[in-house]
């Protein structure tokens, strides 16, 4: 077995795995109008542009032409565009690459001379990324209604060695949270609309892993070790109380002009509680107990959509080629300065101390362009976008749980379908600036719950956890499916008309010409005309009429 595979296999001194496996993925069951479609989600932390399928390929600018169920996420008031009954399912795969090459060490200032190797994340392909939703307009003229379950659109997941040269800073993460939404939105004629959704967020799981060091003394050990005081420790989070919602707002005061807003206006306060797992229970005296408050922010989205349309000579609708779509999204992530666990507990028989995890972590604001191209209406529509959004974290508070630096992306994709079903297909590729830390800018350092840092450290601020360099990207694939019942049932109509209605094709069969009779013999002549009666017209009988009518009817064209 090799170093690396030590590191990531069982800790030799107790057999504890350090590496746990997903749990297995549950059904979420809820009601909406009798039924609702709802799969588990996992998320955590920055969402990277964004949910569903078409905003993949739309650079994530959705705030206005957002013209599927994803609008309960984006702008609700966009639903009210949206008739009849809609079923949509996304399925997001995000493809993470990220490395973590942490400073040598020195001997004049830690009494050792010390090279790391790069350490990269152990889960690349974050598969889980849902999204499922239903609405209808329930026979309405102005409203729609719906219901969905889905996660931000982020990386869930990470797996670092347990100590590694990063493990002050994270060994691994595991992240479930979902979100429930109910919508309703109105709207006046074409004009204008107005939505909101009711969100219920369940921190259904949050499982936080890092090495710490438990000496009680001042010395600092800067090399991770499993053979030292150091412990390796797991926080298991979890809260399913917190609710938020999400108001929108769409107006289109030119025929070709849309504009949007949407905001999550108030943030989501999650108190998560739960307990602490180490790899060393032998120096736990009793079950340690954690708190740590976490803050999902507000956020703010606005755009405007141009939509190119050219009027048909015949009378109908006017044809739709392409729309542009510029937004701005910002996030007050500000609102978070650190996470704060607070512990009941002890280790050796002392008592832990409450920790700081620093984030200072800044407000973002990300600009988005996006298009949609009617190529084959409304069998194939294509799309492209882009987007830039600005570092939540700064150069010196870097770090490997939520990478969150400055990045832009590009996107593409594609829907496809008919007669009511219809595929989606969205690829972005997410650029995530490179970043270096010294140790002298370093301002996350090794935690110490026995003897923290400065006060139990001689004056000194600790070891620096985030000395290195950091590189990240991702990829994002998401797949869809939108199931339109009124246009799916209106094609079951005409087939079942077609076999029920009667055989017309085949020519009809024109009467037999009655054959003509043979000369008469010759007679008398005929008397004189009367007066007043002409020598075209012929005294009849009733049969005789109406056979003559009945061979005029046959001999007719249908009409």
């Amino acid at each position: 077995m090799t170093a690396r595979q030590e590191l990531r296999g069982k800790d030799a001194s107790t057999g504890v795995h350090r590496r746990r496996r997903l749990p297995r993925p549950a059904q979420l069951l809820g009601a909406f109008a009798g039924w609702f479609w709802a799969a588990e989600a996992y998320a955590g932390g920055f969402e990277v542009p964004d949910t569903g399928a078409r905003a993949a390929g739309r650079g994530g600018a959705l705030a206005v032409g957002v013209e599927d169920l994803t609008a309960l996420h984006y702008n609700p008031a966009a639903l009210a565009k949206q008739r009849g009954t809609t079923f949509l399912y996304n399925h997001n795969l995000i493809f993470h690459r990220a490395s973590f090459a942490r400073v040598p060490l020195a001997s004049e200032v830690w009494g050792v001379d010390q090279s790391f190797a790069t350490v990269r994340d152990g889960r690349r392909v974050f598969p889980l990324g849902i999204f499922a939703a239903v609405g209808t307009d329930f026979g309405l003229k102005n409203w729609t209604f719906a219901a969905g379950i889905y996660g931000p659109s982020a990386v869930g997941r990470h797996d670092y060695p347990a100590y590694g040269p990063q493990s002050f800073q994270l060994t691994g993460m595991n992240v479930i949270i979902a979100y429930y939404n109910l919508s309703a939105a109105w709207k006046y004629k074409d004009k204008f609309g107005i939505g909101a959704t009711f969100q219920w967020v369940d921190l259904f799981s949050m499982k936080y892993e890092l090495a710490v060091d438990a000496a009680p003394t001042a010395t600092l050990n800067a090399v991770p070790s499993a053979t030292s005081t150091q412990l390796a420790t797991e926080l298991q989070l979890r809260d399913h109380t917190a609710a938020t919602g999400i108001l929108g707002i769409w107006y289109r005061p030119h025929a070709r002009i849309e504009i949007g807003v949407a905001s999550r206006f108030v943030p989501v306060f999650l108190k998560a509680k739960g307990g602490v797992g180490i790899d060393k229970p032998e120096v736990i005296d009793r079950d340690i107990r954690v708190e740590m408050p976490l803050t999902l922010p507000a956020n703010f989205r606005g755009g405007i959509r141009y939509i190119h349309e050219v009027a048909r000579g015949n009378g109908s609708a006017p044809r739709r080629w392409f729309d542009v779509e510029l937004d701005v999204f910002y996030e007050n992530w500000r609102s978070i300065d650190a996470f704060r666990p607070k512990f009941q507990g002890e280790i050796n028989g002392r008592e832990i101390a409450d920790l700081t995890i620093p984030k200072n972590w800044r407000d973002t604001v990300s600009v988005r362009l996006g298009s949609d191209i009617w190529a084959l209406p409304p069998y194939l529509t294509v799309r492209l976008g882009g987007f830039y959004e600005t570092p939540t974290q700064s150069n010196e508070y870097s770090h490997l749980d939520f990478p969150a630096f400055a990045r832009g992306g590009v996107g593409t994709g594609l829907t496809a379908g008919a007669k009511g079903a219809y595929f989606t297909v969205g690829y972005m590729h997410v650029f995530q600036e490179s970043r270096t830390v010294t140790e002298l800018q370093g301002k996350v350092f090794q935690q110490r719950p026995l003897s923290p840092c400065p006060a139990g450290c001689n004056g000194l601020s600790g070891v620096p956890a985030n000395a290195g360099t950091f590189r990240s990207s991702f990829d994002l694939l998401n797949l869809g499916i939108e199931l339109k019942f009124a246009e799916l049932l209106a094609g079951r109509r005409r087939a079942r008309d077609r076999r029920n209605a009667p055989t017309t094709g085949a020519p009809q069969r024109r009467a037999e010409p009655m054959p003509t009779p043979p000369p008469a013999e010759p007679g008398p002549a005929a008397p004189p005309a009367r007066e007043g009666i002409s020598d075209d017209v012929q005294p009849t009988d009733g049969a005789s009429a109406v056979e003559s009518t009945a061979e005029h009817d046959v001999d007719s064209p249908p009409s």
